[in-house]
């Protein structure tokens, strides 16, 4: 699929007049911390085993634990390392930190005095990049929680707004604000009952899941060439014991949407998840409204049909999508070509030709979007010396 021709004046003057939202997925965090790949697939196909009574109580929990096992190894032990400041997350973290720091000088700087100074950041990320970047740029959020103590999460603690008052002449100005939504949840959470209950800063769950070992003889090796059918066969001459019934139960405890097809139904069941979910969706449904998407890929069928239809029904909403390379993922395809109203554009790299082939200049990693895109409308909008975003 051809991509779109990219206009920053166009930009400039969308970012000007409209509500802003970003969609960000894993490929945010990336590399530090792990996609997906086919756990997913793994994990709906499981169940769909499970359910049709095709794979035994046994085979079904060793490829469980094995699938838990690869996500939290790839995606969640290492959000430890980040809470700790280690150097190898130091690059995503930053790239973050600039991020954050540019949308905030674009709010500054935004004219109209019509609309609020506000970003909504809907992410699938359960990972704490984001919380620690907003910690660290001293920038004005909302993620859902209040009080020092004993931080709870109500959906009315978003969309709140902050105003500074000089103290010599009782000057007012509004204040730029984050509104970080995670759709999925986060191992920041707590819960109990399927309620949120609590802000947990040191990551309590995550440690105890660590702690749990499990045997290498009752895992499996989960690889993306193979399939659900693979590794029942491999699950076959394997007993689970209760060092995986333990580490199933400790990573259960998180406050996470599990990575399958199924977690739509989860989802509803869990108020919050599912007001997060709607609340993206009457964001997106309001009048000259701006939706960019990095990092994600819309194979989440729920958020992408959720998409596809505010598009259609929205006229004014503008989306933009930053695709990694010019090979655009299926995901992304279908949402464009559901799309009624011309509304949704792709942003892939620039292309070149090399040994008589074409191929992509760069990819539209976050550095890339950071200063390709963010650093450059900064720039239009009149504030892009690099002290300032640096």
């Amino acid at each position: 699929m051809k991509s779109d021709k990219f206009n920053i004046i166009e930009l400039k003057d969308i970012v000007q007049d409209c509500n802003i939202n970003f969609l960000l997925g894993s490929g945010m965090s990336m590399p530090y911390l792990l996609t997906l790949g086919k756990i997913e697939q793994f994990l709906t196909e499981l169940a769909e085993k499970k359910e049709k009574n095709k794979i035994t109580d046994e085979q079904e929990k060793i490829i469980r634990v094995s699938l838990y096992k690869k996500f939290f190894d790839g995606a969640i032990s290492k959000n430890l390392d980040i809470l700790n400041g280690n150097n190898g997350a130091s690059v995503v973290l930053s790239n973050y930190e600039k991020f954050l720091k540019t949308l905030n000088s674009i709010l500054l700087n935004r004219k109209s005095t019509i609309l609020n100074k506000q970003v909504n950041l809907f992410t699938t990320n359960v990972d704490i990049f984001l919380e620690k970047a907003l910690e660290n740029t001293n920038v004005e959020y909302n993620d859902g929680f209040s009080g020092r103590f004993n931080p709870l999460f109500n959906l009315t603690n978003f969309k709140k707004s902050f105003f500074k008052t000089s103290l010599h002449y009782d000057n007012t100005s509004e204040l730029p604000v984050f509104n970080l939504m995670k759709i999925h949840g986060s191992l920041t959470w707590n819960k109990k009952e399927n309620e949120v209950i609590a802000f947990s800063s040191e990551l309590g769950i995550v440690k105890k899941i660590k702690a749990k070992t499990i045997s290498a003889d009752k895992l499996i090796e989960i690889d993306d060439e193979k399939t659900i059918d693979d590794l029942i066969t491999e699950a076959n001459d394997k007993t689970p014991d209760d060092s995986v019934d333990q580490f199933i139960a400790e990573y259960e405890k998180l406050a996470i949407v599990n990575p399958t097809k199924e977690k739509f139904r989860e989802t509803v069941l869990n108020r919050n998840y599912y007001e997060l979910l709607r609340i993206y969706s009457n964001e997106l449904e309001k009048e000259n409204t701006v939706l960019f998407v990095a990092g994600f890929s819309f194979a989440d069928e729920h958020i992408r049909d959720v998409t596809t239809r505010v598009a259609n029904s929205n006229p004014t909403l503008k989306i933009y999508i930053f695709s990694h390379s010019n090979n655009v993922n299926s995901g992304i395809r279908q949402l464009k070509e559901k799309s009624n109203n011309n509304n949704i554009e792709i942003v892939a790299p620039d292309q070149k030709e090399k040994d008589g082939k074409t191929v992509d200049e760069f990819n539209y990693d976050f550095e890339n979007i950071n200063n390709r895109i963010f650093g450059e409308l900064l720039k239009k909008i009149g504030e892009g010396e690099e002290s300032k975003i640096s």
